[in-house]
This record gives C-alpha cells, structure tokens and sequence, in this order.
C-alpha cells in the first residue's frame, strides 16, 4: 500500500490490484474506487476480491472505466449470493459505475459524493484506490488532488 496523501480527512492510498488479491487491503472503514478499461477482468478473481473486501469492511465500491458497470454488477451479484445462498447477513456496501466519467470525476466523488452508513468513522475513513488492468495511476492521482486543493472542478469528459 502506497499512501499518496490524506485530502478531506480521507487517508488515499494506492494499491496494486494483486497485492488487494494476496489479501493487503485495510481493516474496516475504508471506501474502494477500481478502474478497468483495457481487458475484461477475470470474474473469479473479482469474485476473491469482492469477499475479502466485504470480510474487511469496505463501505463504499465505485467501478470506474469501460468495464465499471461489470464491476459494480459483479459485486451487487457476488452480495446476493452471500445473503440470499449463503445466509449471510445483510451487507450495507453501496456500488455505483462510472463508465462514462473521467477518472477525475470519479476519483473527486469519493470525497464529495459516497453513500456512507451511519456507523462510519469519518476520522479514519480510508480510499483505496487501484487499477484493475495493472497499471500505477499513483501519480495521476496525486496530481488530481493537488487540483482539488485548488478548488478545481473535473468535467465528465475523459
């Protein structure tokens, strides 16, 4: 985990989507924005990742990138499962996709637009950012927040 910068009281940190794979990801009160937009991502893999993180206390799952929608499907249907088959009980992780938003847009909604429960720490809420396809968007980022703390606003397009 590489922390880029703590913005709105909210911890950033980048993470490598295998590293989130092999089970490095934080414990409770975090929110997770996951872009993919070069290949399909593989479902069993996504599967993994989605159980470790409901384990971990993700709150918020924003699927970002040309296969958002089949992120955020993804895991709406991985929650069903978990309740409905596997008698879970009842998960309050919200999802949303970004297909068609710039990855600033997106990134700038983790602060400014989540649908956080009740119970949420807000002084140790964490963002954990990754890039399904493998590539470190660290820097973009970074540079994305230093605009925020100018008061920039990103538009839709990408």
């Amino acid at each position: 985990m590489n922390k880029i910068k703590t913005y709105k009281d909210r911890k950033v940190v980048w993470v490598d989507y295998n590293e989130l794979l092999d089970g490095k990801m934080p414990e409770g009160n975090w929110i997770c924005l996951a872009t993919s937009s070069q290949a399909k991502p593989d479902s069993d893999k996504f599967n993994r990742f989605t159980r470790d993180s409901i384990k971990n206390g993700i709150l918020e799952f924003k699927g970002h990138g040309k296969f958002g929608e089949l992120l955020h499907d993804w895991f709406d249907e991985t929650m069903v499962i978990m309740e409905t088959i596997e008698n879970h009980s009842e998960l309050n992780v919200i999802t949303t996709w970004h297909n068609n938003e710039s990855l600033a847009n997106t990134f700038w909604q983790c602060f400014f637009a989540t649908c956080l429960p009740e119970t949420t720490d807000y002084d140790n809420l964490k963002l954990i950012c990754t890039d399904l396809d493998g590539k470190n968007r660290r820097e973009e980022l970074a540079n994305y927040l230093n605009l925020f703390e100018q008061a920039w606003l990103p538009n839709d397009r990408r």
